[in-house]
C-alpha cells in the first residue's frame, strides 16, 4: 500500500513540476537567445522561450508568480523587435531612407506583441508594486532586475513610435491607444500627470471617431483634474450624439462652472437655451461674451435673434402669440444687434443673409403690428381717429425700412422663394407695384 501512495505522489507532483519547469525553460531560452544578440541573433531561441512562457501563465501554480511575467515582458519585447525587423526588411525595396522606413514599418506593424508586453508589465504592478517601483527607479542592481527595467524602457519607446507613426499614417483608432497607455504609465511611475499624451489620446479618439473611447479619455482627464475646456465640449457633444441630453447637460454645467469664460462652451449652453425656449438664460451668457467680443457679428446676430424671439414669441402651434408689455423696446433691441451684425459683415455667406432677412422681417412685423393697432375698433372721436392715423403712417414707415434689407438678401441668394415672397407683399403694401408684378413673375419663373 506504501509503494502506491509513493507513486501516487509522484503522479500528482509531476505536472506541477512540468509547469515550474516552464518559466525556466523560457528563461533559458531566452537567456540563449539575448546571447546571441551582439552576433548573430537566432530567434529559434526566442519562439521556444515564447512557447515555453505562454505555456507558464496558464498554470495555476505559475501564472501569479513575478518571475512568469518579467520573462514573458522580456520575451514580447524581444518579438516586437524581430517582427519589425521582418516588417522593415519587405519596405526595403520601396524605401530608400532607414528613417522613413523604420517609420513606415512602426506604421504598418500589429502591435499584438507589445500589447501582450503591456499586459505583462500591468500584471508584474498588480503583484508587486514596491518591487517595481525599486526596479523602473533603478534602486537595485541584480542583473535580471537590470535587464527587465531595460525591457520597460524599449517598451515606452516603442509606444512612443507606434503613436506616433501610427497617427502620421491616420491610425488614429491604434495611435489613441498607444498615447493612453504611455500617459497612464508615465504618470504612474512619475508621480505627474502625463498632460500631453492624455491630451494625444483625445484627439487620436475623436479623430478615429471613437465615441466610447472619446468618452473614456476625456473622462480620464477631467478625473484625474487635468481637463482643458475641450474635454467638456468633446463628451458633451458625444453624449449629444447618444442623445443622452441629461448627460451632456450634465457634463456642459460642469464646464462651465470650471471654465466660466470660455466662449465655445457658453456658445454650447446658449444654444441649449435657445432650442429649449429659455431665452432670458440665453441672453445672460450672449451679453457676457459680446462684452468680451464686441466686434462679433455672429454674437450679435444671435442677440438679436433672441430679442427678436421675446417680442415675438409662438405658441405651442408656431403661431404668434400675445405681444409682451415691452414689445416696443424689445423690437428695438433687436434692430440694435442686427444692424451691428450687418454692419460688420459676417464673412459667413449664411450668416449675413440671415442678419438681413431677420432684421427686414423684423420690420415687416413690426408694420404688421402697427397696422392692426391703426384698424382696432376705438371709440369715434378726434383723438383716436388721430391715432390710428399715426399708426398706419407708422406702419407703412416701418414696411418701408423692411424692403432694402430684404433687397440686399435677395442679392445674395436670388431665388430665394421666402425673401422673394416677402418682398412681393411688401411693395404690395407700399404701393410698389411695378416690383410687386416683377416678384410675381420671378415666383412663376422659378416654378
Amino acid at each position: 500500500m506504501k509503494f502506491f501512495g509513493t507513486i501516487l505522489l509522484l503522479i500528482i507532483a509531476l505536472p506541477i513540476f512540468s509547469q515550474k519547469s516552464k518559466v525556466q525553460a523560457a528563461w533559458r531560452s531566452l537567456s540563449d537567445y539575448e546571447a546571441t544578440l551582439i552576433d548573430n541573433p537566432d530567434v529559434s531561441y526566442l519562439w521556444k522561450a515564447k512557447e515555453h512562457i505562454d505555456a507558464a501563465i496558464l498554470s495555476e501554480d505559475t501564472k501569479n508568480q513575478f518571475k512568469t511575467y518579467a520573462y514573458r515582458l522580456r520575451i514580447y519585447v524581444h518579438a516586437f523587435e524581430e517582427n519589425l525587423k521582418v516588417e522593415e526588411a519587405k519596405l526595403m525595396a520601396g524605401i530608400n531612407y532607414k528613417t522613413e522606413r523604420v517609420q513606415a514599418a512602426f506604421g504598418n506593424i500589429t502591435a499584438s506583441d507589445i500589447d501582450e508586453a503591456n499586459k505583462s508589465l500591468v500584471k508584474l504592478k498588480e503583484l508587486d508594486s514596491k518591487k517595481m517601483e525599486t526596479i523602473i527607479k533603478s534602486e537595485t542592481d541584480s542583473e535580471e532586475d537590470t535587464k527587465l527595467r531595460n525591457a520597460i524602457n524599449q517598451l515606452q519607446g516603442y509606444k512612443a513610435n507606434l503613436a506616433s507613426s501610427k497617427y502620421k499614417m491616420k491610425k488614429f483608432d491604434e495611435a489613441s491607444d498607444f498615447f493612453e497607455s504611455m500617459a497612464t504609465f508615465n504618470t504612474e511611475v512619475t508621480g505627474k500627470k502625463d498632460t500631453s499624451n492624455f491630451y494625444n489620446a483625445c484627439v487620436c479618439a475623436q479623430k478615429a471617431k471613437n465615441q466610447s473611447k472619446m468618452f473614456k479619455f476625456n473622462k480620464g482627464m477631467i478625473d484625474l483634474n487635468i481637463a482643458s475646456s475641450y474635454n467638456y465640449q468633446t463628451i458633451f457633444e458625444v453624449m449629444m450624439a447618444q442623445h443622452d441630453t441629461t448627460g451632456a447637460m450634465e457634463y456642459l454645467s460642469k464646464g462651465r462652472q470650471r471654465f466660466p469664460n470660455d466662449v465655445y462652451l457658453m456658445n454650447k449652453e446658449t444654444e441649449v437655451f435657445l432650442s429649449n425656449g429659455q431665452h432670458a438664460k440665453a441672453l445672460e451668457n450672449l451679453k457676457t461674451a459680446i462684452e468680451k467680443e464686441p466686434t462679433n457679428a455672429i454674437l450679435h446676430y444671435a442677440i438679436g435673434n433672441v430679442y427678436d424671439n421675446l417680442a415675438n414669441p409662438k405658441g405651442r402651434s408656431g403661431k404668434d402669440t400675445i405681444k409682451p408689455l415691452d414689445y416696443d423696446s424689445l423690437v428695438y433691441k433687436s434692430t440694435i444687434h442686427y444692424q451691428k451684425a450687418i454692419d460688420l459683415k459676417p464673412a459667413n455667406k449664411e450668416s449675413y443673409f440671415n442678419s438681413l432677412y431677420n432684421l427686414g422681417a423684423l420690420y415687416n412685423n413690426y408694420g404688421y403690428v402697427l397696422y392692426n393697432k391703426s384698424v382696432e375698433k376705438m371709440t369715434k372721436n378726434d383723438e383716436s381717429i388721430k391715432k390710428q392715423k399715426e399708426f398706419e403712417l407708422k406702419s407703412i414707415e416701418s414696411y418701408k425700412k423692411a424692403v432694402p434689407f430684404l433687397e440686399q438678401a435677395l442679392e445674395i441668394k436670388p431665388n430665394d422663394i421666402t425673401t422673394i415672397s416677402a418682398l412681393k407683399t411688401l411693395y404690395y403694401k407700399i404701393g410698389n407695384e411695378v416690383k410687386a408684378k416683377e416678384m410675381q413673375d420671378k415666383i412663376k419663373a422659378l416654378k
